[in-house]
């Protein structure tokens, strides 16, 4: 779907660089389809680094990037981001904001028409990864962003249903009749299906692993496997963890895949893990990990926690995954045996990439956010 001809031009606000792995798959892939879709861009990113070559790649598809510097970590760097942020947008048409950080930038900016892109209960998930305190002043005063966001926001987009049913019972009703849920989309021309790999079996954790994950049920899993057959384990995770003593202990490949190796490395494995910390309570009912739709498209299964609601829903009744947790009722030797069976499935791959195709498709969620900004405007 193109976007309508004269659709103002959208300013797409993202505190995270686009050269993290979030940021290239879930805003630079998302920016760039929008442009050919005729979408007028102009984008906000916070960078370490300015990649010279991708703002002239962003150029030649008619992206007005201003990439800032990121700055400092912790409360004051991201104050400072958020009134940079504000100053940049104001006076935009349409600001799509990813994020609470973002929508902060939104409502100080004065803007009439803005989207608040819902990428995760924020605080709640900031809260039970240790990163802020919860009853601090950090914590009350992005709570207090969540609550405004969720009236003054123009439109409302989240990864799972969930998150709508919990923002509603926080907020009286008022974020369902604004909202839309795209879930997490990965490029299915990138991530495609592959034959399974030889033996050993490979399993692959890959991303970021804060103290969200819990490494140490996806490790007693691998173990529990290793009992059964030989298991090669890779961990794929840019630089140093929140896990570094626990992974000390197991025999493991530890490498640094980039973005545009992912395709590549989830080919060459035969499972993928995604396992959340189930002690992390609501904070999860707004999670669609990326590395979920990843591993579908490519025809891989993946192991996910009780808490991870849609997703679990969407695993099970497909039969493309296995759940696995510390509040599982399933042992851990019947989730390997769940496992185990799935595997010499011989339609496991492409069940798995139709449940890409139907839910996690890129190409269907920038429908969405077209139909999203066009409402937005006025044209829906």
């Amino acid at each position: 779907m193109d976007a309508t001809p004269d659709l103002a031009t959208v300013t797409y606000v993202s505190m995270d660089p686009l050269t993290s792995t979030v940021g290239s798959s879930q805003v630079l892939a998302y920016v760039e389809r929008m442009a050919r879709r005729g979408v007028d861009v102009d984008l906000v990113t916070f960078e370490h680094d300015v990649d010279a070559d991708l703002g002239r790649r962003l150029s030649g598809l008619g992206i007005r990037w201003m990439p800032q510097r990121f700055g400092l970590r912790g409360p004051v760097g991201g104050l400072g981001r958020v009134l940079r942020a504000a100053w940049i947008i104001r006076g935009a048409a349409v600001v799509h904001a990813r994020s609470d950080m973002a929508a902060a930038a939104a409502m100080l900016s004065g803007v009439d028409r803005w989207v608040w892109d819902v990428r995760s209960l924020w605080v709640d998930q900031k809260v039970a990864s240790g990163v802020m305190r919860s009853g601090s002043f950090s914590e009350r005063v992005m709570s207090w962003v969540e609550r405004r966001a969720a009236f003054r926001s123009t439109a409302v987009i989240t990864l799972t249903e969930s998150a709508v049913a919990e923002l509603d019972r926080r907020y009286g009703g008022v974020v369902s009749p604004k909202a839309r849920v795209i879930t997490t989309c990965v490029d299915l021309d990138r991530f495609g299906t592959s034959p399974m790999p030889p033996m050993p079996v490979r399993v692959l954790l890959a991303g970021t692993l804060n103290r969200y994950y819990d490494v140490r049920v996806m490790l007693n899993l691998v173990s529990e496997l290793r009992n059964r057959r030989p298991v090669e384990f890779i961990v794929a995770s840019p630089g140093i963890t929140d896990w570094e003593e626990e992974l000390a202990g197991v025999e493991v490949v530890r490498i640094s895949a980039t973005p545009g190796e992912m395709p590549d490395l989830v080919s060459t494995c035969h499972l993928g893990l995604s396992v959340c910390r189930d002690d992390s309570g609501v904070s999860q009912l707004a999670a669609m990990p990326t590395k979920i739709g990843e591993f579908l498209a490519s025809g891989r299964p993946v192991v996910v926690n009780p808490g991870l609601i849609d997703a679990v829903d969407l695993l099970e009744r497909h039969e493309c995954g296995v759940v696995y947790g510390s509040t599982s009722p399933t042992e851990i030797g019947e989730a390997v045996d769940q496992l185990e069976s799935m595997l010499v499935d011989p339609g496991l791959a492409e069940r798995c990439r139709s449940l890409a195709e139907s839910h996690f498709d890129l190409d269907r969620g920038l429908d969405g956010l077209v139909v999203t900004y066009e409402s937005v405007c006025g044209y829906r």
